[in-house]
């Protein structure tokens, strides 16, 4: 029996495998893994964000999502994706200077995230809902991303998605790190572990190694703008400055101090982001 993934499970109200084998405990593993924490109470400062905005659901395959409108509706769209845990709120900060330079800003929850329902999500899997809302609107200029929110919006190009410029804050290098990081913590058997990354390709949809900032890069599908706190305590500032790197039309800006949540609200950041999205 593995401790950890016990312990861990029994947190998150799983129940352990009757069968005590390599690929039993791989699925309980990725159980764990694509499940998100319960959403936590919004603050006054992101419930104000909220309340100027207009209140919708957008339907797509992965659910009925809670989705947020600003400005009006034949403005040229900007999209807001949150990150792992998060909420569309988180970024609601840009909404307003948004709207006053010209656009309509569109943000939702994600699947098993914040208003909407759902018991599990991934990159891949915000990445589909990215695109499916944005074919449901028209004149998508950018999307803005935040940490996962960031990985979901860059693979959305290689499905499809076709904005004039992405917005990267916090983003992450690849999505295989962050497997490789939850197999440690778990402390997984060499069995085990190869078994969990196979489940949860299989479970994403994705090879782990596709899921990765790099591919996106040398494709180079827009201009990207990416924000990150050298000293971020959950994603890599050494992985932005490898992908964009490699990225024809990208610049990286360095925000120190402002952490991996407060660089959403972070003035300078706001005023960096609208200039960017209005040249586009």
């Amino acid at each position: 029996m593995n401790e950890r993934l016990s312990q861990a499970a029994a947190r998150a109200g799983l129940i352990l495998p009757a069968a005590d084998t390599p690929e039993t405990w791989a699925e309980l593993a990725v159980d764990i893994f694509l499940r998100p924490p319960p959403p936590t109470r919004i603050p006054l400062r992101e419930q104000k964000y909220l309340a100027t905005a207009k209140r919708g659901v957008a339907s797509t395959r992965w659910g009925d999502l809670a989705q947020w409108t600003w400005g009006a509706s034949d403005a040229p769209l900007v999209m807001l994706a949150h990150g792992w845990a998060g909420r569309a709120a988180q970024l609601g900060a840009l909404a307003e200077p948004l709207v006053v330079a010209g656009f309509r800003v569109v943000a939702f929850d994600g699947p098993a995230h914040g208003e909407s329902p759902g018991r599990e999500a991934h990159v891949p899997m915000l990445a589909e809902c990215i695109l499916e809302i944005a074919t449901q609107q028209t004149g998508l200029r950018a999307v803005i991303g935040h940490s996962a929110g960031a990985a979901s919006a860059a693979l959305g190009t290689l499905m499809g998605l076709e904005p004039r410029g992405l917005v990267l804050i916090a983003p992450p290098l690849s999505h295989r790190r962050r497997v490789e990081r939850v197999a440690d913590r778990f402390e997984l058997t060499p069995d085990i572990r190869a078994a969990f990354f196979a489940a949860a390709e299989r479970r994403c949809g994705w090879k782990d190694t596709d899921v990765d900032m790099r591919i996106v890069a040398r494709r180079a599908p827009c201009p990207a703008l990416v924000l990150h706190d050298p000293k971020d305590d959950y994603t890599d500032y050494k992985g932005s400055e490898e992908f964009t790197a490699l990225w024809h039309g990208s610049r990286l800006v360095p925000c120190p101090g402002r952490g991996h949540f407060r660089i959403l609200s972070t003035p300078e950041v706001v005023e960096e982001v609208v200039r960017f999205v209005v040249a586009l």
